[in-house]
Parts: structure tokens; sequence; C-alpha cells
């Protein structure tokens, strides 16, 4: 214990019966954060004579909030204060509570907050165009912005998996937070223990604090790039999605390498001449947090059909990422558990299909989403119920309280191998809400964020959909959208659409009919040969624990 802190003690029980309220021993001060990669947030610290709750008011002058701290955070080791706004100044109110309730204060304090960089190759564009704040699910909305250059060769996704930010915005579109690293984000989550999680473009999981400091981190042992820093999982991949379990653990996607003989060299031509081929397919690990140690995994190879394929499954995703000679078989991007069953929903976007597992047996419950060729698993797949537009290369499904499934559907090709696709101006992306039966194996659409129309849009990858729980309004993120004067140069395969510019933009709507835009934000530059995209969003509660 610091002398001072026992001093402090000791003070403590001597005035203890003079009824007087806990005392600031040293400090408060308010300091810039030292770390660099959350710059709009600031360290308050200071020592009490007793443990103290903490609470915190911060006005800008327009905006006012208070942040609260229990016990079990010692403001001796820094507290950290977030939601400021960029370039104002802050003034900031100490208040502290003991044991018996009784209180303490300092202040007021003043900080400012430095501006935000200059908008270019290391900083995106944020732009709001539609803000109804009072029609609006409360929290903040956090992404992943995403810096894209244009081109396909190896040097530029190299340069684009380079960057990697997360953001946070108010419901006016102000940035009140945002953290910078070195590899590109795609899932993210909140914690239950209110910090952060992410995964990066060379298959690591950190969790972060709010000042952007690496609480612990993992990696998976057999990924290209080698060991890392953290915990390894003995794992090939770390790729596109997380979630934390009940238990403490985390469930991530990863990967199987597996050689198949006589396996598809082309999408288009079923006459092609078939090839041992390195094929990649997912897995699910369940790993304890503090060991790495995988608990619990599921195949899918050992489930599903390797010679179902999907538009795509014959490209380079995998070849850039480190593995030569190799095709995307099933292109995972989603997984979510669901409480409610013990179950597991997994999206394979070149499937066309989001697929339900039991946890317990790890059999297939269901499976939604484009019915041609499922041979043995035909069984499982759901059957349209009234007039169903299946969707193709979507994203994101996840269960609502309504008992509803809601997913964003890319649109894209509105086909598989070998049947031709549709051309992408004829396509259309959107979130989109079905009502599954399970017991009948049936599934409705009921909503839909927007139809096809001289205003529609076309995400060619990425993309996210959540329902808002005290709103019911939707939360859209748009992913990688096509830009419209391209429509009539680009084609299907990255190949094409890489030499274009792509944008994006965040949304959500009132599920009305038709539905009503209360919140947008658009990111997009202008520029033939930059732009930005996003992975996925959600609306959280605040920021801080």
């Amino acid at each position: 214990m610091h002398e001072r802190h026992a001093a402090g003690l000791a003070l403590a029980l001597l005035l203890a019966g003079c009824g007087r309220g806990p005392e600031f021993v040293e400090g408060p001060a308010v300091e810039p954060n030292p770390n660099p990669r959350a710059p709009l947030a600031a360290v308050l610290g200071f020592e009490t004579n007793v443990p103290v709750s903490t609470e915190v008011a911060i006005t800008d002058g327009v905006n006012a909030w208070t942040l609260e701290y229990g016990t079990g955070e010692d403001p001796a080791d820094g507290l950290a204060l977030v939601g400021m706004r960029p370039g104002r100044t802050h003034r900031i109110e100490v208040s502290v509570r003991d044991g018996a309730g009784r209180e303490g204060s300092a202040g007021p304090f003043e900080f400012e907050t430095p501006p935000l960089p200059e908008v270019g190759t290391e900083f995106p564009p944020v732009e709001t165009r539609v803000s109804e704040p009072a029609l609006m699910e409360p929290g903040v909305t956090l992404f992943n912005p995403r810096r894209r250059r244009v081109g396909v060769s190896q040097e530029i996704a190299d340069y684009n998996a380079s960057f990697g930010m997360l953001m946070a915005l108010d419901a006016v579109g102000d940035v009140v937070w945002y953290y910078r690293t070195d590899s590109r984000i795609s899932d993210f989550e909140k914690l239950d223990n209110g910090n952060l999680a992410f995964l990066t473009a060379d298959n690591r999981l950190l969790e972060i604090d709010w000042l952007g400091n690496t609480v612990r981190s993992w990696y998976a042992a057999r990924r290209p790039q080698g060991p890392a820093e953290g915990v390894p999982v003995d794992a090939q991949t770390f790729h596109h999605e997380i979630d934390e379990l009940p238990n403490g653990n985390i469930v991530v996607l990863g990967t199987q390498w597996k050689e198949i003989d006589g396996y598809y060299t082309s999408e288009t031509d079923p006459d092609a001449p078939r090839e041992r081929q390195k094929v990649m397919g997912d897995v699910i690990h369940e790993f304890e947090r503090d060991t790495g140690r995988i608990v619990w995994e599921w195949r899918a190879f050992d489930h599903m059909d390797p010679f179902r394929i999907g538009y795509e499954t014959i490209s380079p995703y995998w070849i850039r990422r480190g593995f030569p000679d190799t095709v995307d078989w099933s292109h995972a991007n989603n997984l979510l558990y669901d409480a409610s069953d013990d179950s597991l929903i997994v999206n394979f976007r070149y499937q066309a299909a989001a697929v339900k597992i039991d946890r317990a047996t790890r059999e297939i419950i269901w499976i939604f989403g484009e019915p041609s060729g499922w041979g043995a698993l035909s069984d499982k797949v759901l059957q349209a119920d009234g007039d169903v537009r299946w969707p193709y290369h979507q994203h994101s499904p996840s269960p609502t309280p309504q008992g509803t499934l809601l997913l964003f559907d890319n649109g894209n090709y509105q086909a598989r191998p070998f049947d031709p696709p549709l051309p992408i101006e004829e396509t259309w992306s959107r979130a989109v809400e079905y009502a599954i039966d399970e017991d009948r194996r049936t599934v409705r659409e009921v909503w839909q964020s927007e139809a096809f129309g001289p205003d529609r849009v076309i995400a060619v990858a990425m993309g996210d959909a959540d329902w808002l729980p005290e709103t019911g309004n939707v939360l859209v993120a748009y992913g990688a959208l096509v830009d419209p004067d391209s429509l009539g140069k680009i084609d299907w395969p990255p190949s094409s659409r890489l030499q274009f510019n792509q944008w994006t933009r965040l949304r959500e709507y009132r599920r009305t009919d038709p539905p009503e835009v209360v919140y947008e934000v658009v990111l997009e530059t202008g520029k033939p040969d930059l732009g930005w995209t996003l992975f996925g969003a959600e609306r959280i509660d605040r920021l801080g624990r």
C-alpha cells in the first residue's frame, strides 16, 4: 500500500466518528489520454481517504452527461472520461460517495479536446443527412470505417488492410469517440464487463478499454503471420465474427483447409475440367478466455456438402490472406448465439443461407436460404410461405424479440452456379425481416427497408441489420456500396468491382410501411480512387463501462 494511501485510511478512521464525508488526498486532475489511439478520451485521476464511487458531470455548453464509476474502479489508476466532442472546451465536476453515503465534490475543471484529423486517407468524411433524435433509439452508434483504395493488386489489398478504426457517433452524427489501430477491423462487441473486443485482418482478437489500452489479446496460432502477442488459440484463422457466451467463453469463426479431388475450377462453366483443389471451409471455435483452450467446435465440412458452391467460391479471397491456391467454399460471415434455446445461427454468404445449429448436439436445426441443391439436408430447408425473395450473399441474421429473423440482404447475383446471375444493375440491397415457423418449417417475409426503384443501392459486400429494443427501430449498416456512376461498367466478380469506387451509409428506420428514415450518416469522398466502407454497426447504450 502507498504510504499516503495508508495515511489516508488512518485519517478516515479518525474522522469517521465526526460524520465528515470522503476527502481528496491527491487531485483530482484531468489529463489528456496518454494513448494516442483514442485521442478524444481523457483521464481523471485522484485519491481519497476512503474507497468511493464516483460520478462525473460533463458539459460542453450544448451537451451534458454524467459518467458513473463503482468502488471497483480505482480513481488512483485513472478513470476514462469519454463522450466528448472534438475541438471543444468541456466543464467537468467530480462527485464522490463513500460506503456510508457521505459525499464530497471537486471542480469544476476545464478540458479541451483536440480537433478531428483532416479528412483524407487517415480519417473518413462523416456527413449527417437525417437526424430525428425524438424518434431514434437512445444511445450512441458504434461502427468501423474501412479505408479503401481502388485496385486489385496485393499491394493495394495490404494497404487497405493496414488501417483499422472504431468510431462512435451521437444522435446528431457528431463524433464522440474513435480508436485507431494498424489492422482492419471486422466484427466488434461491447462485452459484459464494459470493454470492447474486436477482430483484426491479421487473425487477432483484442479486448481494449475505452482509453484504447489492450486489456488482453488472443491470436490464431496457425495464422500465416506467425506468433503474436497474447494467448494462442489452436485455430488456423480468426475471421469475420465473434460472440460472447453467457459462460464467459468466446466463440469465433475460424477455418479448415481440405484438399478435395474433382473439385470445381469454374462457377460459370459446369463442363470445365475438375481438379484436386485446396478448399477452405468454416469452423466455429469456442475457447476459454484465460487459457485460450478450445472447449467446443463445429466444422462445416462435417455437416454440409462442399460441392454445393456459390458465386465467388472460385475467388482469391483466401489467397490474398496468405493461403495460396485456395478456393473459398462456404464463407461464413456472421455468428450469433441465441440463449433462448442454446443455439448458434451462422450465416454462409456463398451458400446464400443462414443455418441454425443446436449447440448441445451440433446438429443443424434448420437452413434458411436459397432452397436448391441441399441433397441430404433438404428436409432441414425452410419452405416459402407466400411471396419470399430469397436473400443472396446476405449478412448478419439475428433473431428479434418478436421471434422473427432480421438480416441484411446484399442481393448479389440472385443465383447460384451454374444458373446465370442477374446483371448487377437489376439487383438491390435491403434490410429484411422474416417470420420463421420452426414446427411447420416455413418462412414468411414481413418487412423490408426498401424496394427496387430509382433510389436503390447495391452493397457488394458486408452489411448489418440490428433490431433496436426500446423503439423497435432497425439500424442498418450498408457495407460496401457501388458508386451509382459505375453501373453499366461494373460486373459481379471482385476483379471487376474492385476497380471502381465504393461508399457507405448508416440508416435507422422506423419499422413502418413504408419505412421512415430517422437517422442517416453517409461516408462518401467524391473521389474516384479512394472510398470508405464499413463492416457493421451497433447501437450501444453508452460509451464506457
